[in-house]
């Protein structure tokens, strides 16, 4: 298995180049594959694959991580409600913050005890169905109408019926794993949780709120490996250029950020 080494993955341009070229893809599987790989360039690999691709990675710049595959899986998400600050808790000496869900998650973190900070905005779709009453559309009565006026039958304007369509609609969520080093992954979303951890910083706003959560989480635990939307929204820079189609996405660049924070260590 060969990933890009640190906590920033490369420009997808320089990625694009480098799967085309160890691939033999053309330039629009490249550029897919770019976009999507999240820093996982390689899984499965022979010796001599991965050798190739570690070259070509060194050709522009890019430091890799060679490691054996496959490799445990991130731990499963432990959904998390509320977050309590150690400056909110001063009774407590250890300087943790304290994060708590349903069905009795609970977990006590402190600065070096978050490995990665992973954030994104995810569309999720929907599709409903529903049941609605429609009577004869006025054309039909028009019609019915006209037939009765000329004949005189009392064929009547029609009956009402019952129409089942299917609703599709789309929503933007926002995302944050918190990965801690002792193995657990928390997460929280922004249209669930309790923000009053913000105090006077609280807005109406769940996705302005998220915002403001991502950096009072990235303040308080700096040395933490960030993901690429976490650094967008950090920076005030716009998501829609970096493509999270998918939770899976999300996890599959999560996953590099736990493999080369344990590098880095």
């Amino acid at each position: 298995m060969l990933i890009t080494a640190g906590e920033r993955a490369p420009e997808f341009s320089a990625l694009e180049q480098v799967l085309g070229a160890a691939f033999k893809l053309d330039r629009a599987t490249a550029a897919a594959a770019a976009r999507h790989c999240w820093g996982v360039l390689g899984q499965n690999l022979d010796e001599t694959a991965a050798e190739d691709l570690a070259v070509r990675c060194a050709d522009f710049g890019i430091q890799t991580l060679k490691l054996p595959c496959p490799q445990p899986p991130l731990p499963t998400a432990e959904k998390v409600k509320k977050v309590v600050f150690p400056q909110d808790r001063p009774e407590e000496k250890t300087g943790a913050a304290l994060f708590t869900g349903g069905a009795g998650v609970s977990a006590a973190a402190g600065p070096g005890d978050i490995a990665v900070l992973a954030a994104a905005p995810i569309k999720e779709e929907t599709l409903r169905t529903v049941k609605t009453t429609e009577g004869p559309s006025g054309q039909e009565k028009a019609v019915r109408l006209g037939i009765m006026t000329v004949t005189g039958l009392p064929i009547g304007l029609g009956k009402s019926r019952e129409v089942t369509k299917e609703v599709k609609s789309s929503d933007l969520s926002f995302y944050l794993d918190i990965v801690l080093s002792a193995g657990r992954r928390l997460r929280l979303t922004s249209g669930d949780f309790d923000f009053s951890c913000l105090k006077e910083k609280k807005t109406y706003s769940s996705q302005l709120n998220f915002r403001l959560l991502c950096a009072e989480l990235a303040a308080f635990a700096p040395a933490a490996f960030k993901s690429a939307g976490l650094r967008a929204i950090l920076e005030a820079r716009p998501l829609a250029l970096i493509p999270y189609d998918s939770l899976a996405d999300l996890e599959k660049e999560t996953l590099r950020l736990v493999l080369a924070k344990r590098a880095d260590a």
